[in-house]
């Protein structure tokens, strides 16, 4: 009994100990708390003030960013009234060119274009501007030249000058143009532009024309002049040796013309020669050429054409004289003439290696025809081609007796019927001996030769013509070995 009695008060003992505990612990929290709401209301005195620092940091910064972004509105408004007062300038240049200029983005749509542009080409800013450059006036400038140099040359090159483009505009007919182009890049909006300038140089290519065709044709007859003959002659000469082709050289001379002029004046005899170039022309091909040789003298040149149908080309002329009224108002008392000529032909290369030849042989077949009564065409008849003597061959020149010397000439061209060859002294005989001698020959090769025709061109040499006649197969073949086989 005693015993529980004690445990009793122990545990009493404990539970009171217990609850002191507890409320130490409670009383040590409170005191924490304590402190703690000390700190917190220290820091919240404190709070306020740290606040208004921010605050006032914070408006600080924000009146600065406002500052800066006053200022940069500030600059881009002078930029932008920059950038305008440069449009406008620019704008101003552009329209007091008097050369159509046109501007371009990189989609090459018009973004503006000159005044002169605008008068020029006949459209107005409205139907230009915004519009690609291919579709203005109903898809007029879509031109392959320009695009390409649009499209393809500019891109590369960032620029290009003096570049002609020819185009028939439906307002405007067929112009001539020179393009100028300059690529520009724009940093400030990383833009590209365009800029084009136009220049009509249409008349100025028909006065290059007009002065080139006065330099090279007959003010009179309006046939090639004598120098643009001779000069075309000789580049067909050169182009029918490459190709091995013939052609025909005929030499015209109206028959009576000194007694025309005498009779009715020189202007009737120019209308008269006039008349018959045309006449000549009209019955011509575009290739073949007519030349005023001189005076009442022409010079007709048909390319790839043989003899034969240059006689035929003559007939044709001949008989449209017969059927054409030849009049002019200073024809003396007359309403009409009648017109007649005389003609020689000669062909490359049978008849003539080069222009001077071919020349005399067309003059010489013409002389004949006159002397033969006019109104008529001599062919020479010479049929086979000429050759070059080999190196080093010369020949001497004796009487038909064989026994005096006449003199040594140089050979121009030889063939195995005949040779033509320049004698410094005139050789009056019509038939002689030619000794050909060659260096690797013990004795010369003799030949009897009958002259054909012998002319002489103020100074120079004699050109004399000569055949030989009634001469065997066995000896043209060994006077060919004498003979440089060649076209020309």
């Amino acid at each position: 009994m005693k015993d529980k009695n004690k445990n009793k008060e122990f545990l009493k003992g404990k539970k009171f100990f217990d609850g002191i505990k507890f409320w130490q612990k409670q009383i040590a929290g409170l005191k924490i708390l304590k402190s703690s709401l000390k700190r917190n209301k220290a820091e919240l005195k404190k709070l306020p003030q740290e606040l208004h620092n921010q605050l006032e940091t914070r408006t600080a910064a924000e009146r600065i960013i406002i500052k800066q972004l006053h200022q940069e509105i500030e600059q881009r408004k002078r930029v932008e009234r920059t950038a305008q007062d440069t449009l406008e300038y620019a704008n101003g240049i552009i329209d007091t060119m008097r050369r159509p200029l046109i501007v371009l983005n990189a989609d090459l749509k018009v973004i503006s274009a000159s005044r002169s542009f605008y008068e020029f080409f006949r459209v107005k800013p409205e139907d230009t501007e915004k519009q690609h450059i291919y579709d203005l006036g109903n898809c007029q400038w879509n031109i392959p030249k320009l695009r390409e140099l649009l499209e393809r040359i500019l891109p590369k090159a960032t620029s290009f000058d003096n570049f002609e483009v020819e185009h028939d505009f439906p307002d405007l007919g067929k112009r001539v143009m020179l393009l100028n182009a300059r690529e520009i890049y724009q940093k400030a909006s990383r833009t590209k532009l365009i800029l084009l300038v136009i220049e009509d140089i249409t008349e100025r290519r028909e006065l290059e024309e007009k002065l080139k065709t006065l330099a090279s044709h007959d003010e009179l007859t309006g046939c090639v002049n004598f120098g643009s003959l001779m000069e075309l002659l000789a580049k067909e000469i050169v182009r029918s040796q490459r190709y091995q082709k013939q052609f025909s050289v005929i030499m015209i001379d109206i028959d009576d013309f000194k007694i025309r002029n005498d009779e009715h004046g020189h202007q009737a005899g120019n209308d008269i020669m006039i008349a018959l170039v045309n006449i000549m022309k009209n019955s011509l091909r575009s290739i073949d050429i007519v030349g005023r040789y001189g005076g009442d003298e022409f010079v007709v040149i048909l390319p790839e054409t043989d003899a034969q149908h240059a006689l035929v080309v003559l007939g044709r002329i001949r008989n449209k004289l017969e059927t054409t009224k030849i009049t002019s108002p200073h024809l003396n008392n007359l309403k009409e003439v009648t017109l007649k000529f005389s003609a020689g032909i000669a062909m490359f290369p049978y008849h003539g290696r080069d222009l001077k030849e071919l020349i005399w042989v067309a003059d010489n077949a013409l002389l004949q025809a006159k002397k033969a009564g006019k109104n008529q065409t001599v062919l020479e008849r010479r049929k086979l081609v000429r050759g070059s003597p080999k190196p080093g061959t010369r020949i001497e020149i004796v009487d038909s007796s064989g026994k005096k010397k006449i003199g040594s000439s140089q050979i121009a061209d030889i063939s195995k019927e005949g040779m033509l060859f320049h004698s410094t002294q005139d050789i009056s005989s019509e038939e002689f001996l030619c000794r050909i001698y060659h260096p690797k020959d013990e004795s010369p090769f003799e030949l009897t030769c009958k002259v054909k025709h012998k002319e002489r061109f103020g100074n120079d040499p004699y050109r004399v013509g000569v055949y030989f006649p009634d001469m065997p197969e066995s000896r043209k073949e060994k006077l060919s070995q004498y003979i440089v086989r060649n076209f020309v």
